[in-house]
């Protein structure tokens, strides 16, 4: 503890904090209402200049405050605090003891007390004293959670599950409840890897009516990889017997949660079945949202399916048939695209920015499907309505894509034509780079870029910059990617890229690597990124795109089951090998999350 060193902070914070912490210990409350009725001012007088002292460094004048105010009043939870800190930062918390053994003998149920008593023996590494005083407050308390809750933290906290889950299994016999305790020993269960009782117990802690199920949820997403070993097992705890609904919207959550695609709907299907119709129209929005929060596109569709067949006002029904538009262009469903939007277009007042708005998407849909006349001639019916709409920009950029991914390059400059926007500005750039003009191509993205915004920005502004390095022959392998994702095939232009030719600089194949890295992350291919990245690190160590692909692979192992190791090796590589890489202050960072423990799984 004397590690701390003599940390100033400002009287002003200190206070702050005092009273804070004295605003949520039990009883403190009754110090500042004898204040106001001119009753133990003294005593709080005391202790807050004890705080302004340890504010100031003053340690030793802050303890003799601190030891006045409890031979005075050996009850004083502030005071008595207040004293441990001070102690912990000189490393003499041994100190504490007696004034925390005078407490109890005033308040022999104290929980803060029994708390303290606990906390440091523990920290003094006095095992049979731990147990001891673990004994004395049982015997005082023996029919209550705390004592059994507080003194198996203290074993978890020392690494001693088992003992943990002893103490927790004594205090249920206690009690008499099956369910007592049993999120405690779910955590002491799943610290030990016995999966299946961690399970058991966590399913009785979330209960037949469901409303244990929030801590339940907290407890599994502290843990480092978000709980997802003991997920599946949870899941199927909650949708068997006893079977109820407020179990199945809670094992729907953690199969979203999950990102369990096909087991959420099949649950939330059966779970809404069961349901009402208000509390089914309630259940299917929460079901709607989440699984958009969580990018499960397909469920997100089908429970905007059930919404729109369930009715309603005609305003709330045709918002959810906009988000199905959207969310059947995600899953690449064309056709039911159109039909959503064509519905749209027909339910919007004419000249409304609904309805134009509609009409565009249909638009680019019927182009995108290869009727490329078709959607010329209303594109020059929609550009003759609307000379100054929005969605002039997008709506040419994506027929003039069609083309060019056609070969049809003239025709895609004439769509363009007269349309400005940044969507137009990119579009124009990729045609510079088809036609073999790498500056030309590098000035309009760099045009466009201001103009866009989240990913977007970043995935243009990383493409002009490419540009920047790249030979005419890299230019045209590019341009080839390009125009493979932009008909669709993203992981054919990530495959292009992943294998540059070898008469490429090697500057210049390390450049293309990292930029299909980054493609394969905005598309969703982890695998695809992961395997570039090592080929980054492995062959290209010395060009200026290995520190990065260092760091993304780090933080992307560390996520993963077994990863750990490997990602905290390479973030000790980039530190090591790379000292003055902008990267290592973040590598740091990393490295110390790291050490600080995110939770054991």
């Amino acid at each position: 503890m004397g590690g701390l060193g003599r940390v100033v902070v400002p009287v002003r914070v200190a206070r702050v904090v005092l009273a804070l912490s004295l605003w949520m210990i039990p009883g403190a409350g009754i110090l500042e209402a004898q204040e106001m009725n001119g009753q133990g001012g003294e005593e709080v007088r005391l202790v807050r200049e004890a705080a302004d002292r340890e504010a100031a460094g003053d340690y030793a004048g802050a303890e003799q405050i601190l030891r006045t105010v409890l031979q005075a009043r050996p009850t004083s939870v502030s005071a008595l605090l207040s004293l441990e800190r001070v102690l912990r930062v000189q490393d003499r918390i041994g100190d504490l003891l007696p004034y925390v053994d005078r407490f109890l003998e005033e308040d022999r149920t104290s929980a803060v007390g029994h708390q303290m008593r606990l906390r440091v023996l523990s920290d003094l590494d006095r095992v049979e004293e731990l147990e001891e005083a673990a004994e004395s407050w049982i015997e005082a308390m023996p029919k209550v959670e705390t004592p059994y809750r507080e003194i198996a933290r203290i074993w978890q906290s020392r690494g001693a599950h088992g003992r943990a889950v002893e103490v927790l299994k004594r205090g249920r016999s206690r009690l008499g409840r099956e369910d007592a305790l049993a999120l405690e020993l779910g955590d002491a269960y799943a610290a030990l890897r016995e999966d299946e009782r961690a399970v058991r117990e966590w399913d009785r802690a979330v209960g037949s009516d469901g409303r244990g199920f929030t801590l339940v949820r907290r407890r599994l997403a502290s843990f480092a990889d978000g709980g997802a070993r003991l997920l599946p097992a949870l899941i199927d705890a909650l949708v068997r017997s006893p079977v109820s609904t407020a179990r199945r919207r809670a094992a729907a959550e953690l199969a979203i949660d999950a990102g369990l695609e096909g087991r959420a709907e099949a649950i939330a299907r059966a779970a809404a079945e069961e349901m009402a119709p208000a509390e089914r129209s309630s259940f299917l929005v929460d079901v709607a949202r989440r699984a958009d929060g969580a990018g499960l596109h397909r469920l997100a569709y089908w429970a905007y399916s059930a919404l729109l067949a369930a009715g309603g006002p005609d305003e709330q029904l045709l918002a959810v048939r906009s988000r199905l538009g959207e969310l059947a262009l995600a899953l690449g469903d064309t056709a039911a695209a159109g039909e959503h939007f064509l519905t749209l277009e027909q339910a919007y007042a004419p000249g409304s920015p609904e309805r134009r708005l509609a009409t565009a998407v249909r638009i680019e849909l019927a182009a995108r499907d290869g009727d490329v006349e078709g959607a010329l001639d209303e594109f020059a019916r929609f550009r003759q309505e609307f000379p100054e709409a929005a969605e002039l920009d997008g709506l040419a950029a994506s027929i003039a894509a069609v083309l060019l991914d056609r070969r049809d390059t003239v025709g895609a400059e004439k769509v363009l034509a007269g349309v400005t926007g940044p969507r137009s500005g990119v579009m124009r750039g990729r045609i510079a780079l088809h036609n073999g003009d790498i500056a030309g191509a590098r000035v309009a993205l760099l045009s466009a870029a201001p103009r866009l915004t989240g990913p977007e920005a970043t995935e243009t502004i990383a493409l002009a910059t490419l540009l920047g390095r790249l030979s005419p022959a890299g230019g045209e392998l590019l341009a080839g990617a390009m125009g493979r994702a932009g008909a669709g095939a993203v992981a054919d232009a990530v495959a292009l890229l992943a294998d540059p030719p070898e008469e490429l600089r090697r500057e210049e194949r390390a450049a293309i690597l990292d930029y299909a890295a980054g493609m394969a992350d905005r598309a969703g291919l982890p695998a695809e990124s992961e395997r570039i990245r090592r080929l980054i690190v492995a062959d290209y160590p010395d060009t200026r795109e290995a520190p990065g692909a260092l760091l993304a692979l780090a933080r992307a192992l560390v996520r993963q089951p077994g990863g750990l190791e490997e990602g905290r090796a390479f973030l000790e590589r980039l530190v090591l090998d790379y000292p003055r890489s902008a990267l290592v202050p973040q590598a740091r960072r990393e490295l110390e999350r790291l050490r600080g423990g995110a939770p054991h799984s």
